[in-house]
C-alpha cells in the first residue's frame, strides 16, 4: 500500500515565500494610480525596486519619496516597512493568536525561524514581548517628534503626526526612507530631533533576542536562586560589546575625516559637529538616514562606511550587514589561530564549530555577491568604482545609504540591486536552506589530507 506523502514547506522556504509575496502585492499597489502623485508617472522598475527596498528595510530609492507618491503611496510605503521590520511571518503569526486564540507548532517553527530566537517555549509570551518592543518603542518616538514638529516648527498638528509616525517607523525598522527630500539634513543643528532618531536605530538593530534579555534581566531584575543577579548570554554581551566598539571606533574615524569638511560636518558648528558624527557612525548600521550630504564625503570615508555597512546590525534585528556577532565570531576565530590553539573560547565559553563554519560561510557568500556585482556593474556603467562600492555594499546590507547614483542607475542594474536587498534581507544562509529541498548526512568519513594554506 502507498501513502501520498504531503508536501511540505520547510520553516525558511516559508520565509522567503512570504517576503516574496509582500513585495509582489506591494509592486502591485505602487503601480496604481492612486499610489502615485499628479503629474507623475511610476514604472514597473522604479514600483518593484521600492517595494523590495520597502519590505526588505532598506532605504535606497529611485524617486523622491516626498513628491513622487501620493498619500496613500506612501502608506503603503510605511505599511511595507512595518510588515518588513516585524517580520512577515511573525505578524502573520500574531494576527492569528488574535483571531484563534492558540498557535499551531507549525506557526512556532515559522515564528522562531523568523526572528532567529532559539530556546523561546512559551510563543505567546514571546509575540507580546515583540509587540511590546516594538510598537512600544515607536509609539515614544513619535509621540515625541509629533510634539517636536509642532511646537518647534510649527507643523500642523495633522502633519505633525503623519510625518512624526513615518519617520518613527522608518528609524527603528532601520528603513532609511524620509519624507524629506535631502533626509534628516534639515534638522542636523537640532538634538533633540536627531539624537531620538539616532537611538531608535540603535535600539532596533540591536535584535529581538538581546532586546527581551535587557528587558528579562535589567527592567524586571530577575534573578537567579541566591540573590545573585543572572548573567548575560554570550549572544547579547557579544552584541552590546561589538556594538560599542563599531560606535566608537567609526565615529572617530568619520569625525577625523569631515571634521574640516565645509560640504559635511565642518559646515557645522559646536557641538553639532559631535552629534552629526556619531550620527554618520549609527546609520551605516542599516538606519539608512544622514543628516549630512553623502556624495559630499571623502573617498576614505566612504571606504570606512562600505566597512560599517557591511557588518551591520545585531542578528534578529531590523538591521542589516553580516551582523556584529558575525564578526565578533571571526575575530575570536583569527585571534586563536595566531594564538596556535584549537579551540575557539570566548570568555569562558567555547563556540561551537557549526557557529564558526556558519560565520565563514555568511561572510564568503556576502563577499562573493558585493565582489561579483561590482564588477559587474563597473564593467556596464559608467560610474566610478568607490560610487559602485558603495551602492552595491549599502543595498546588500539593507541599508540605504547612497552617493546619489541610484535614481541614475540603468534599469538592469537597479533590478539586480533589488535581488541582492531581498538576498540581504532573509540573508544568504537562509536563502541557501530554503532553495535546499533536503539535507544529505554521510555516515563515514573520508581520510585527511592537508592542502598548503598561505
Amino acid at each position: 500500500m502507498s501513502e501520498t506523502k504531503k508536501l511540505s514547506l520547510h520553516p525558511t522556504q516559508i520565509v522567503v515565500l512570504a517576503f516574496g509575496t509582500a513585495v509582489l502585492l506591494g509592486t502591485t499597489v505602487l503601480m496604481l494610480p492612486i499610489s502615485t502623485a499628479a503629474g507623475n508617472e511610476t514604472d514597473l522598475v522604479t514600483a518593484l525596486f521600492t517595494a523590495v527596498s520597502a519590505v526588505c528595510i532598506t532605504g535606497l530609492t529611485v524617486v523622491d519619496t516626498g513628491t513622487h507618491w501620493s498619500g496613500f503611496g506612501q502608506t503603503a510605503i510605511m505599511i511595507m516597512i512595518q510588515l518588513g521590520g516585524l517580520g512577515i511571518v511573525s505578524f502573520a503569526t500574531i494576527l492569528g493568536l488574535l483571531v484563534s486564540g492558540r498557535i499551531s507548532l507549525r506557526d512556532r517553527l515559522n515564528t522562531l525561524t523568523e526572528a532567529k530566537i532559539v530556546g523561546a517555549d512559551n510563543m505567546p509570551k514571546l509575540l507580546r514581548a515583540i509587540l511590546l518592543v516594538y510598537f512600544g518603542f515607536e509609539a515614544i518616538l513619535a509621540a515625541w517628534l509629533i510634539q517636536r514638529l509642532h511646537f518647534e516648527y510649527g507643523y500642523s498638528f495633522g502633519d505633525a503626526i503623519w510625518f512624526g509616525t513615518f519617520h518613527a517607523i522608518s528609524s527603528f525598522n532601520n528603513g532609511g526612507f524620509s519624507l524629506y527630500s535631502d533626509s534628516m539634513m534639515g534638522f542636523n543643528s537640532d538634538f533633540f530631533f536627531i539624537a531620538p532618531v539616532m537611538f531608535a536605530v540603535v535600539v532596533g538593530g540591536l535584535g529581538f533576542p538581546v532586546l527581551i534579555e535587557l528587558h528579562e534581566r535589567i527592567w524586571k531584575l530577575n534573578r537567579q536562586p541566591g540573590g545573585k543577579p543572572r548573567r548575560f548570554s554570550l549572544h547579547t554581551k557579544l552584541t552590546l560589546g561589538a556594538t560599542a566598539v563599531l560606535l566608537g571606533l567609526g565615529s572617530l574615524f568619520i569625525g577625523a575625516l569631515e571634521w574640516n569638511n565645509p560640504n559635511t560636518i565642518g559646515g557645522l558648528s559646536g557641538l553639532d559637529k559631535v552629534w552629526n558624527t556619531i550620527f554618520a557612525a549609527v546609520m551605516p548600521r542599516s538606519g539608512g538616514l544622514n543628516s549630512v550630504d553623502i556624495s559630499q564625503m571623502d573617498t576614505a570615508t566612504w571606504l570606512g562606511i562600505d566597512f560599517l555597512m557591511f557588518i551591520g546590525g545585531g542578528s534578529a534585528s531590523t538591521g542589516g550587514g553580516i551582523k556584529v556577532t558575525t564578526m565578533a565570531v571571526l575575530f575570536y576565530i583569527i585571534y586563536t589561530e595566531i594564538r596556535g590553539e584549537t579551540a575557539v573560547n570566548v570568555g569562558n565559553r567555547r563556540l561551537p564549530r557549526s557557529i564558526q563554519r556558519q560565520a565563514l560561510t555568511l561572510v564568503a557568500l556576502s563577499t562573493m555577491a558585493i565582489l561579483f556585482t561590482t564588477l559587474f556593474l563597473a564593467a556596464t556603467t559608467d560610474f566610478s568604482l568607490d560610487q559602485l562600492l558603495f551602492e552595491v555594499i549599502s543595498a546588500t546590507a539593507t541599508v540605504g545609504l547612497s552617493t546619489g547614483i541610484t535614481a541614475d542607475l540603468p534599469d538592469f542594474a537597479k533590478v539586480w540591486l533589488s535581488v541582492l536587498m531581498f538576498i540581504g534581507r532573509l540573508g544568504p544562509v537562509v536563502v541557501a536552506s530554503a532553495l535546499a529541498l533536503r539535507v544529505t548526512k554521510r555516515h563515514y568519513e573520508l581520510p585527511k589530507e592537508r592542502p598548503l594554506i598561505g
